[in-house]
């Protein structure tokens, strides 16, 4: 066999594997995959900046009359380190620049992965770290493992006082989600969905309507990840539910159903970019049994 003629059937047999991982399942397996990996991932980039990165002063806000008393060996959840928020910042900045790269390219393929990949870095960046910084600003205790609410625990907390702040921006989530609901653009599945059989007239999509992936993607993602970070704070807050409470049990089991539902029909999906913008709530929806799982105890969770 001439060399030429191995080469030609080396490039056949690369083609041939590439194609086979381009039929479903694994087109769908793969943007579930995908989607997530990068939801533990936030988690363990903010525990390295945290833990890593801090080092120099720590200060605390006016709102407290002095330093709180830290115990030795506890965790410090009211000392503010500003070594922390520079990178972050630089975080969210590299996120806005690849959805606007996105934005730039006018692809599908170019603009739903830099909404993702944008909106994931500017969650972590931007939103998680500002609440960091703020929850720590206004004094807000964590929820420490043996129930009590402390400026420090012994153990990793319960809930961390970032994740309060979040829960009072559920008004601010709930503006935003009417007006996805009430958008006659939309192409979310959800609010068609109900347009159709809670008789929500909004219009019918303009026609011929180009559509910015980019940008797109990007605000469905961080609305998304908004939405189910609040819904799950409210459902583990004692005060109205609790992390034991029937209703957690139940939001739980929908949970799987949901996302098994939506995963049986992700693994039909031919086209990759299709796949990744259904696999984005897919996999977030699932990620929340996994996170109550955790709160449970049922694993130890070492990304949180």
């Amino acid at each position: 066999m001439t060399k030429e003629a191995k080469l030609t059937g080396q490039g056949y047999n690369q083609n041939a594997v590439l194609n086979f991982f381009r039929q479903p399942p694994f087109v769908g397996i793969i943007a579930f995959m995908s989607v997530l990996v990068v939801q533990p991932l936030g988690h363990i980039i903010m525990l390295v900046m945290e833990n890593v990165l801090i080092h120099g002063e720590v200060w605390y806000s006016q709102f407290f009359d002095g330093s709180p008393d830290i115990p030795a060996g506890f965790e410090n959840y009211a000392g503010i380190n500003n070594i922390i928020y520079l990178p972050a910042f630089i975080m969210g900045v590299v996120g806005i620049w690849i959805i606007m790269w996105g934005v730039k390219k006018g692809t599908e393929v170019a603009g739903t992965w830099a909404g993702f990949i944008g909106a994931s870095l500017l969650w972590t960046g931007w939103v998680e770290f500002s609440l960091h910084y703020h929850a720590r600003y206004f004094a807000i205790k964590s929820l420490c493992d043996d129930g009590t609410f402390a400026f420090a625990c012994a153990t990793k907390p319960a809930t961390k006082p970032e994740y309060f702040l979040m829960q009072g921006s559920v008004g601010f989530l709930l503006v935003i989600v009417l007006y996805f609901m009430l958008n006659k653009e939309t192409r979310c599945n959800m609010f068609r969905w109900m347009h159709r059989y809670m008789r929500i007239k909004v219009g019918k999509p303009s026609r011929g309507l180009a559509r910015n992936f980019s940008n797109n993607v990007a605000i469905e993602t961080i609305t998304i990840l908004w939405f189910f970070y609040v819904f799950l704070m409210i459902i583990y807050d004692p005060t109205w539910f609790g992390e034991t409470h029937w209703l957690t049990y139940l939001s739980f089991g929908l949970m799987l159903l949901w996302s098994g539902y939506l995963i049986q029909r992700l693994l039909r999906f031919k086209r990759a970019t299709t796949a990744l913008r259904y696999a984005i709530p897919t996999a977030i929806i699932f990620w929340n049994a996994v996170e109550i799982a955790g709160r449970w105890g049922w694993f130890e969770e070492y990304w949180g």
